[in-house]
């Protein structure tokens, strides 16, 4: 009995012992170092932390997580702000400052940290505040003086095509200015009220006065005006582009067919031609021919609202 005693509690002893050996074990295989997950916090510095197989995997993982990190703040910030101005939250907003802070090249990076550890390389970095938004800052000026080209105070108009290269920086300039306040409170940019005031006026589409040469013929007219009707705004307005038509409509006595053609000079507001359509058909009647003409023109109209070209392309 005394035996048996003797040998259940050298087994217990044996488990405490092997217990303590196992979280001893544990610990030593999976305990980072105590920089490693202290969080680093001050006004100066955005961290980040990453482990790996070798020490250039612990530096690459340390970045994404700086990276990461940077994109909590700017959208955490951005929520504070946006809450002071506006109790809706665009959620849009957030997703353009994400990809804005994306765009940015991680410059001037500092290793703080590095340890090799139980077979695990940790690392860790900082990157400058200061210097992370001076890097928004240029490329919100880059963003800014590709604005320039366009004039509202001399042209209260934008072309097919430059609406959507408007729409698209003004959208990239919103949200970098947006992580630019973020990350510094006290920062200003320069304003792109006027530039959005334009792109207001300008939509859902924008404004051109539509001129037809004289005598053109009144369903020529008609027909033609509803196929631009998808693509501008018709108006009377000074200081807007000006698209002129010419229309043609003849009969081949011999071939017994009508034909159609179409002249189209798109003008900005110095009145100077920025893109040119000549399209034309042959069909038997001119209701037929009128039809054609005008699903031409529909395609010129898409390509030049698609394709960022330069000059005045003939694209008959």
């Amino acid at each position: 009995m005394l035996g048996d005693k003797l040998i259940l509690k050298n087994l217990i002893y044996f488990f405490i012992a092997l217990f303590f050996v196992a979280c001893f074990r544990l610990e030593t295989i999976s305990s980072p170092p105590k920089w490693f997950l202290s969080i680093t916090r001050d006004n100066v510095f955005l961290y980040g932390n990453g482990s790996g197989d070798s020490l250039e995997k612990s530096k690459q993982n340390a970045i994404n997580d700086l990276a990461s990190s940077i994109k909590l703040k700017v959208s955490s910030n951005t929520n504070i702000l946006n809450s002071q101005d506006n109790q809706k939250q665009d959620s849009k907003i957030l997703q353009d400052i994400k990809v804005s802070i994306e765009t940015i090249e991680l410059q001037n990076i500092i290793l703080t940290h590095t340890e090799y550890k139980n077979k695990v390389y940790y690392s860790q970095i900082k990157i400058s505040k200061d210097l992370l938004v001076r890097g928004l800052k240029n490329q919100y000026q880059n963003l800014y003086e590709q604005l320039k080209d366009f004039n509202p105070k001399f042209c209260k108009s934008i072309s097919i095509k430059d609406k959507n290269i408007l729409e698209n920086l003004l959208e990239q300039a919103n949200s970098t200015a947006q992580s630019i306040q973020a990350l510094d409170f006290s920062s200003k940019v320069a304003s792109l009220k006027a530039y959005e005031n334009m792109l207001t006026q300008n939509s859902p589409l924008p404004k051109a006065k539509l001129v037809f040469s004289p005598q053109s013929d009144p369903d020529a007219v008609k027909m033609l005006s509803s196929e631009y009707a998808k693509f501008i705004q018709n108006t009377d307005e000074k200081d807007v582009q000006t698209i002129y038509n010419k229309i043609a409509i003849n009969t081949d006595q011999k071939e017994q067919k009508i034909k159609a053609s179409l002249e189209v000079n798109i003008n900005d507001c110095n009145n100077q031609t920025i893109f040119y359509i000549q399209v034309h058909s042959i069909e038997n009647n001119k209701e037929d021919a009128l039809r054609r003409l005008k699903i031409q023109l529909y395609k010129k109209l898409k390509e030049y609202k698609e394709n960022n070209q330069e000059g005045i392309p003939n694209i008959s």
